[in-house]
């Protein structure tokens, strides 16, 4: 849910003057360790919430899948 809150109608991650997500942000709503988000993030990629995801640089970056495209930004 928190990558659909945070992105942009899109459906690419991030505000409009970011590029993605930082990893601090996702990792203390999601309660994980900033190792284990491209882990999460490639399961999310699996489940067809993300169409494609990378978690290099401190940054999540990726797009929503679009099933899930609706719920950009309004959560």
């Amino acid at each position: 849910m928190y990558t659909a809150a945070h992105s942009r109608p899109d459906g690419r991650l991030g505000g409009a003057e970011d590029d993605g997500l930082g990893l601090d942000a996702v990792t203390s709503f999601c309660a994980l360790r900033p190792e284990d988000v491209t882990e999460h993030a490639e399961l999310l990629v699996a489940a067809d919430w993300l169409s494609e995801a990378d978690a290099a640089g401190g940054r999540l970056r990726g797009r929503l899948a679009e099933r899930v495209l609706p719920l950009s930004g309004l959560l």
